[in-house]
């Protein structure tokens, strides 16, 4: 491929420097026509400068390698977060076994950056950008709680992980008393 660009260069440049006759004319249509052969009556011969004496020879400019990214360039930070709500070795009541779980991150979240709630060591629910859970229908007792963040399936970052202590009522049936017949 590039011995077939650097002959169809030399080619064009054999015939740039034997063309020194241009003729131009005006069509009726006021555009201007520039040939190397006389096809209108109105053509106009111009002479051209012989370059075969006087251009130097054609320079070829090598592929530069990409430029190392500068310093200027911003960088990411590296990513915190931090579980603040509810706190840790706390106890919450709440018979419907709701939960909410709150974080911070230092920082916006890059497009490829998700956060994953981990609860008693497995992942739950899917990865999502907000840094807000609303969970419903726990058990009662205690679960632990972690966040991850991940950027394209890795992991990058994790909250120190907590223990809540939930309480329910008990969800038992109480069998009703026998009556007397």
């Amino acid at each position: 491929m590039r011995t077939l660009i650097m002959l169809c260069l030399m080619l064009s440049q054999t015939a740039l420097s034997m063309a020194q006759t241009v003729y131009t004319w005006t069509d009726d249509m006021g555009v201007v026509h520039f040939s190397d052969t006389p096809i209108s009556n109105d053509a106009k011969k111009i002479e051209m400068p012989d370059y075969r004496d006087s251009a130097p020879a054609p320079q070829f400019e090598q592929p530069t390698p990409p430029e190392p990214p500068s310093a200027s360039e911003p960088t990411i930070e590296p990513l915190t977060i931090s579980i603040i709500a509810p706190l840790h070795d706390q106890t919450i009541r709440s018979n419907a076994g709701m939960l909410t779980i709150r974080a911070t991150v230092n920082r916006k979240l890059a497009v490829d950056e998700s956060l994953q709630l981990v609860m008693d060591g497995a992942p739950h629910s899917a990865p999502k950008v907000q840094s807000l859970w609303e969970l419903r229908n726990l058990d009662r007792g205690t679960h632990t709680f972690m966040i991850q963040a991940h950027r394209d399936g890795k992991l990058i970052a994790s909250s120190n992980p907590i223990s809540v202590h939930l309480l329910r009522a008990s969800q038992k049936k109480v069998p009703s008393p026998v009556k007397p017949k």
